[in-house]
């Protein structure tokens, strides 16, 4: 116990135990709706290893070493603790929230320990102590802290209030998708016989949707808005890239030809930012989807990524996002894009935005040379924005794609 004597190793102890315990809490106590004992267990077990991990090595550190493991451990501990206090403001405290906010009130107090090591240790090999602590710090941030960080919250998104649809014309609806969560959203029957699944954006809920859903609607279309798991009123855990979503998108479309408005062969589906990499994902070999739109498509995995941009010096950066995804979640990834895009067989359309990645991504796909897909650029909207940007043009060019296509 002498080598937890010192003041600064009883604090990292202390405040490095109160962040476990959120993490177990939220591993295995508050793990969400719907979810097993085991989909969060490799977080949790991780979580452990490395805080006993760190624990036992802090003491025997030279002091940037210890700074420098002091302030990740804080940084982590403040982005997951960060997020709980942001739900707790717009929804009020629930689930892991307390033990989120002692988290994120730990990770602050690891932060000041680190500066007060390099502080206080200024007069003892100072230069060395500082070159240490900076370039272990901003490799640490660069190439750890900050991705592991973008993880955390693209599995970690508080859940927001639902309230109520947007017309009488729709009704609330619940199923479950193929693998048993149960889901919740909004269906408005069809005019036409015809209807259309609208999947939402990663960080969004299905009121992100009801604006395309309302322009399908106005053509005589049914219209399925819903939560994605993990989001809104559904069961499940948050993922922001979509991993387990194309199960979603099976219950759904199990319930659309269920209704008695609904001829079963004229079932199309829209997809936003990642509801529509997901519908990329679901859609060959479901023999449920006469046609598709995907605006917003880019990537799903880090696969995707490597795939456009080779050796980028900054894909160990994504990888590293893409794995914690990956821990946190207890969720595979879904194949490469691009090779679904060369299965699909029910006509589609990829509406890209903008001049950057989206694009880039776009023309990647567009290469694949898949007759059975549409490619359209819009270079000045933004990011699944054109319905509002361009409203005239956009829903012309969808509304026509699915008159064509599923009558």
């Amino acid at each position: 116990m002498t080598r937890y004597g010192s003041a600064e190793a009883r604090v990292f102890v202390v405040a490095t135990l109160v962040a476990l315990v959120h993490a177990v809490d939220d591993a295995f106590v508050h793990r969400g709706p719907g979810l097993g004992l085991g989909q969060h267990a490799p977080a949790a077990a991780i979580s452990i290893v490395a805080a006993i991990a760190g624990i036992a090595v802090f003491p025997s550190l030279r002091p940037g070493l210890r700074a420098a493991l002091a302030f990740t451990f804080g940084g982590l501990a403040c982005v997951n603790g960060m997020l709980h206090v942001f739900h707790v403001a717009e929804d009020g405290p629930a689930g892991g929230d307390p033990t989120g906010i002692l988290a994120l009130a730990a990770g602050a107090v690891l932060i000041g320990l680190a500066a007060s090591i390099l502080w206080r240790r200024r007069g003892e090999a100072m230069w060395r102590s500082r070159v240490v602590a900076v370039a272990a710090g901003l490799l640490l941030v660069i190439v750890v802290l900050g991705p592991v960080g973008l993880g955390m919250v693209e599995t970690h998104k508080w859940r927001e209030p639902i309230g109520s649809p947007p017309s009488a014309a729709y009704r609330d609806i619940a199923f479950h998708s193929s693998d048993g969560l149960r889901l919740a959203g909004w269906y408005r029957p069809s005019r036409n016989g015809a209807a259309v699944l609208v999947v939402h954006g990663g960080g969004s809920d299905r009121t992100g949707a009801v604006d395309h859903a309302e322009m399908l609607a106005r053509h005589g279309y049914g219209v399925l808005v819903y939560d994605a798991r993990g989001r809104g009123e559904s069961e499940g855990s948050p993922n922001g890239f979509g991993w387990d979503w194309r199960k979603d998108v099976d219950g759904a479309l199990a319930v659309l030809k269920r209704q008695p408005d609904v001829d079963a062969d004229r079932i199309g589906a829209l997809g936003l930012s990642t509801g529509a990499d997901v519908l990329i994902e679901a859609a060959p070999g479901n023999r449920d989807l006469a046609a598709i739109v995907a605006d917003g498509a880019a990537a799903e995995s880090f696969e995707d990524w490597h795939r456009l941009r080779g050796t980028d010096l900054g894909l160990p950066s994504g990888w590293v996002m893409f794995t914690t995804i990956r821990v946190l979640s207890g969720d595979p990834p879904g194949p490469p894009l691009e090779d679904r895009i060369a299965r699909l067989r029910a006509p589609a359309l990829l509406i890209s935005a903008g001049e950057d990645v989206e694009r880039d991504f776009n023309v990647l796909y567009e290469k694949v040379g898949n007759p059975a897909v549409e490619h359209w650029n819009l270079p000045e909207a933004h990011h699944t924005n054109a319905i509002h940007e361009y409203p005239r043009q956009y829903e012309r060019r969808v509304v026509t794609f699915f008159d064509k296509e599923l009558t």
